[in-house]
């Protein structure tokens, strides 16, 4: 019975689509046959003690390809459904009770409804066929996780045992042996030492370049890359040498190696193989490589100045080596796991060997703690005196500070799980907790690549920008949404949960009755973009070479620029909505849904609309019009959808709702013409001919150039006051923009024109001195009539001597 349940799951299998390799099922399959053998596999795999991890995992991804097939016909028999609802369409309704409809129609209807009924079987039968392997995905699941909490929280052997240390001595004292003798008898062989023989000039070569390119050549490389680097003062040179650094620090260690490794094959496997494998390396190799890349791009011991963590010289020293102490230990466990797995260790021993690796990798999680904690206060002490926009975030800050005290826990944590008897729960925090310092700091690289590379590189000028846009926020976003996967995975996550979640998201969900994905949302982003660029770009067109040729004023241009956006964008909208194939109907609805809220919420945002609008095809007011609205004077810079910008003569802006405009008075100056009327009053003393006045004048309006001679200047006599003859020139200028210099310009002409001819504009003296105080007397001599000497001015002070 034990052998029969294997067998049967192994039949089972080899009828489940998919078998024997990652190759996708043809959607034109008969997929209904093979369903119910797959869900009847899964069903015993989950059921049967002795199905491991692995065979849960295959059957999942299984599931997940019947699953992406299922969803593939489903879209086909959707789409046949609405074909055959269609037709139907243009029959109408079908006739009330008690009515009739001609004998054609009827069997017309008859026909189309029996093909609607036709195609629904389809649609019913993958929707309970995903509905079926939603459910049994969601168990595979429950089972995987199930035993995941198993093997964390089920007690092991203590590697801190005297007993357990003893068996792993013997147990690796007895595998070097077996190596030894296999080592032994397969050089005793005379054929493999032949074939090993015909190798050897091509691995002694192979060797040779590998170690030459590995050391010698990255020796003489990277201190002169780095030296210029120190000396480069172009942002050009820096973008360019730092990449440089970079791919030497990667690429020249990788590519040694792989020779090296590729000359020693056939001595390390000692199997004899007769082909070569270039540039495969084993992971560990490969972790090593990257420690020593990351350490050193992080901290940069001998380049301060491109130190991307903010630390003094003697904690760069500290922080590349517990980067290089953190990449060994990772290196040491996946060289455990991948190269030592043939030797049938039980858990005691495996425990205990992982052990010393848990030890030294928790020292150095804890070092990483106390040197981020540092950094953290440099980062404090450098912000002091800086403005807020140059802070470091305070996501950015709480994400740090959040990852430190966690690598401080996990420190602490991991050897005390270890020494009780959690193995498995002290390696799930451990190593995914190394793996994710590893990513930040990788991320950290990157950002800094990108920054002082492509952006750089791709500017047109080479100076320094104090404003680097939005280049690095859309860095920093990119580098965080592409990091989700891999940090997913360093924390437990499977492929097929990645799996999972994409065909998830590329399945969508339905909102208000529209399905969306993440398909639809690219599609409606990417065709409402490039209809948005090419609005933009008749605009440009327009704006630079059409209108500067026609005879429209700068309003009628700006007016025209305007419709054409507001017409190119709603385009785009359109275009967006119909590509990815969304129902307007349903949008239709559900704005009709809404319009009661837009009515009162939003009335004022609607009604400024409309009248921007107005504003643009009635112009009642245009760009660069001279206005006064609301006791504010000024051009007209912009005509938005929702306001328009005036500029004030004190170069302040002005927003006015468009509402105010239409619904307002407003005082147009430049509205049918540039031209307009000025007022110069003047006056005179009564000593002055008037008509000679009136001619100087006269005389100097007509002179200055910008009053128009027709309609021409006059001069005007306005009254006759009680000190002064007061006149008033009246003139037409042909720009009243220029009114106030006009008129300054004028006013400077008549006062020395006036001093001239002896005119006076104003008396010379005004006696303002007050009343004298009456007596100090009595109240009855308050009223007395006064002598004549007493009414005279007293005598002019004697002068002294």
């Amino acid at each position: 019975m034990r052998l029969a349940r294997p067998l049967l799951i192994a039949a089972l299998l080899l009828l489940a689509p998919g078998h024997g390799g990652a190759q996708t099922p043809d959607p034109s399959q008969d997929f209904f046959v093979t369903l119910d053998p797959t869900l009847q596999a899964a069903r015993l795999v989950i059921d049967a003690p002795e199905s491991s991890a692995q065979d849960l995992e295959n059957m999942r991804e299984k599931l997940l390809v019947l699953r992406g097939q299922v969803g593939q016909i489903q879209a086909t028999a959707n789409d046949a459904l609405s074909e055959a609802k269609a037709r139907l369409e243009p029959l109408g309704p079908p006739p009330a009770e008690g009515a009739t409809e001609p004998p054609e129609v009827n069997a017309r209807r008859q026909e189309l409804n029996k093909a609607v009924a036709e195609k629904q079987v389809p649609v019913i039968e993958t929707q309970d066929a995903a509905r079926q392997i939603s459910e049994m995905i969601a168990e595979l699941d429950r089972e995987v996780w199930s035993r995941v909490r198993l093997e964390m929280t089920t007690l092991g052997p203590s590697p801190t045992l005297p007993e357990n240390w003893t068996a792993t001595a013997a147990l690796t004292r007895q595998r070097l042996t077996e190596a030894i003798q296999s080592t032994r008898a397969t050089y005793a062989d005379r054929e493999y030492r032949a074939r090993l023989k015909t190798r050897v000039p091509q691995s002694l070569a192979l060797f040779a370049i590998g170690v030459t390119i590995a050391f010698l050549l990255r020796r003489w490389v990277i201190p002169r890359v780095e030296t210029a680097l120190g000396a480069a003062s172009s942002p050009r040179a820096v973008a360019w040498l730092v990449a440089l650094r970079n791919v030497t620090r990667l690429i020249l260690p990788v590519l040694g190696a792989s020779l090296v490794f590729t000359a020693l094959e056939p001595v390390l496997l000692l199997e004899g193989s007769e082909s070569f494998h270039l540039l495969n390396l084993p992971p560990f190799v490969l972790v090593l490589i990257a420690a020593q890349w990351l350490g050193n791009s992080l901290f940069a011991p001998r380049l301060p100045q491109y130190r991307l963590v903010l630390v003094n010289d003697v904690d760069a020293l500290k922080g590349a080596a517990i980067v290089y102490l953190l990449g060994g230990v990772l290196a040491a466990n996946l060289f455990i796991v991948n190269h030592l797995d043939n030797w049938q260790m039980s858990p005691a021993v495996n425990a205990t060997l992982q052990f010393p690796l848990t030890l030294l990798g928790s020292y150095g999680l804890w070092q990483a703690a106390r040197l981020w904690r540092r950094v953290l206060r440099n980062i404090a002490k450098s912000q002091a005196g800086l403005p807020p926009e140059q802070h470091v975030s305070t996501l950015g800050v709480g994400l740090m500070v959040f990852l430190e005290r966690a690598v401080a826990i996990v420190a602490v944590l991991a050897p005390v799980l270890a020494a009780i008897g959690y193995y498995a729960a002290s390696r799930g925090l451990l190593y995914p907790m190394i793996l994710t310092l590893a990513l930040f700091g990788a991320n950290l690289v990157l950002f800094d690549l990108i920054s002082k590379t492509v952006l750089t590189i791709g500017r047109r000028s080479g100076a320094h920008s104090t404003n680097e846009g939005l280049g690095p926020v859309v860095a920093v976003t990119l580098l965080g949404l592409v990091s989700l996967a891999p940090l997913a995975l360093i924390w437990g996550a499977r492929p097929s949960d990645l799996a999972s979640f994409w065909l998830l998201v590329s399945e969508g969900g339905s909102l208000g009755g529209i399905r969306i994905s993440a398909g639809d949302i690219f599609t409606l982003i990417l065709v409402f973009g490039i209809g948005y660029a090419l609005t933009r770009m008749l605009q440009s067109v327009l704006r630079n070479s059409v209108l500067p040729r026609t005879r429209m004023d700068a309003g009628g241009k700006n007016a025209v620029l305007a419709g054409i956006g507001y017409f190119g964008t709603a385009l785009a909208t359109l275009a967006a909505i119909s590509a990815t194939g969304i129902d307007l109907s349903n949008i239709a609805i559900v704005a009709g849904a809404l319009s009661v809220g837009i009515g009162f919420g939003l009335q004022n945002i609607v009604s400024n609309f409309v009248s921007g609008i107005i504003l643009l095809v009635e112009r009642p007011i245009k760009q660069g019009d001279w206005i006064e609205v609301g006791g504010f004077t000024g051009y007209v810079r912009r005509i938005s959808v929702r306001s328009t910008e005036i500029e004030t003569f004190d170069r302040a802006s002005v927003i006015l709702p468009n509402s105010d405009l239409i619904a307002g008075t407003v005082l147009n100056r430049t509205h049918s013409g540039m031209s307009g009327r000025i007022q110069i009053p003047i006056s005179v003393t009564y000593d002055a001919d008037p008509r000679k006045v009136a001619d100087i004048l006269l005389e100097i309006a007509e002179s200055h150039p910008l009053v128009l001679e027709e309609p021409a200047p006059r001069v005007l006599l306005m009254s006759l006051g009680p000190d002064s003859i007061d006149f008033e020139v009246r003139c037409v200028l042909r720009d009243v923009n220029f009114s106030l210099s006009a008129r300054s310009d004028m006013n400077f002409e008549i006062a020395e024109r006036m001093h001239g001819e002896g005119i006076r504009t104003h008396f010379w003296q005004r006696d303002t001195r007050p009343a004298d105080p009456p007596p100090a007397t009595g109240a009855s001599d308050e009223f007395a009539p006064r002598s004549a000497a007493e009414e005279a001015p007293p005598p002019p002070a004697a002068k002294q001597s």
